[in-house]
This record gives C-alpha cells, structure tokens and sequence, in this order.
C-alpha cells in the first residue's frame, strides 16, 4: 500500500509543479501584467493631462469673451401715423428704443448720427400697417428691419459692420 501511495505522490508532482515552483512562474506573469498596466494607465494619464493643458492655453489665448453691453436709448420715444388702407383710418403707434452694442466707439457713432437714423426709422415705421404690427410676428419682422436699417447707417457712414446686435422696443403702443 505504502508503494501505492509513493506512485500516487510521484505522479502527482510529475503532473503538476510544486506550490513554489507555481507560485514562482504565476507570480511573475501577474506581476509583468500589473506593472504593464500601470505603465499604460500612467502614459494614458499623462497624455490626457497634456492634452488638457496644452488646449487649455492655447484655447484661453484665442477666445475672447464678449465685451459687456451697452444700450443706447434713443428719446424721445417714437411717435408716427400709420394708415389703414383698408378703410382710410389713421392710428398712432408711440414706441420707446434701445439699441444695443458692445463697443463703446459705436454708441459715440449712434449719438453722432442719430438724427439720420431717426429719419430712417420714422420712414420704416411709418410704412407698416396697424393690422401689420398686430399680426402674430408682425414686431418681431419691424425690429429686424429696424436693426437693419440702423447698421446700415453705420456701415455707410463709419468702419463698423453689424456693430448692432439688438434693436429693442421697451414700449409700444398702437392706438
């Protein structure tokens, strides 16, 4: 029996490896996969942070943010006659202006020429019917046409294109 279990244990360590020898071979295989790893892990880490701070400068550098707004109020308030062609009445519309800007060299050149723009405006105004202005959009399509018409001005008489970016009615009344 003793000769039986001799065999049993000779076979046994001819079909595996003894515990250190296991360990040995294992241990340096899931120690060359983890240093591998870190290793990747690292240049990964590494690569994203210089990624990150490379655009970071590069990217401060060109984007600029947007100055601040400036408003510039035109008073007196607007006040024009408008004709209904459909039935010869005439109404009134009264509306308070904003236009804003943000270069401060534009709202000098809204002050210098004003008094064109307001000519251009009350022409542009005065054009619309009352039913035009009532309509769904109908004073959203007026200050587009207004804007256009004040960087229009603008881009005639000085070096600034598009220099408007808003033309606000702060009041509006149609009688």
């Amino acid at each position: 029996m003793a000769a039986k279990e001799s065999k049993k244990e000779e076979a046994a360590k001819t079909e595996a490896p003894a515990p250190a020898e296991a360990a040995k071979s294992g241990g340096s295989k899931v120690l060359v996969m983890l240093l591998a790893t870190m290793l990747v892990s690292m240049a990964v880490a590494g690569g994203g942070v210089w990624l990150l701070l490379g655009h970071h400068k590069s990217a401060s550098a060109e984007v600029k943010l947007p100055d601040k707004a400036i408003y510039y109020e035109m008073t007196p308030a607007f006040t024009v006659t408008l004709t209904d062609p459909d039935n010869g009445t005439l109404r009134y519309m009264q509306a308070s202006v904003s236009i804003m800007t943000r270069n401060p060299k534009v709202q000098d050149d809204l002050k210098s020429f004003d008094p064109e723009i307001r000519n251009n405006l009350n022409q542009l105004f005065s054009s619309y019917k009352p039913s035009d202005l009532m309509a769904a959009g109908g004073r959203e399509q007026l200050e587009k046409k207004a804007l256009q018409a004040v960087n229009d001005v603008l881009a005639r008489e000085t070096s600034h294109k598009n220099a408007c970016e808003s033309f606000l009615f702060t009041s509006f009344v149609v009688q």
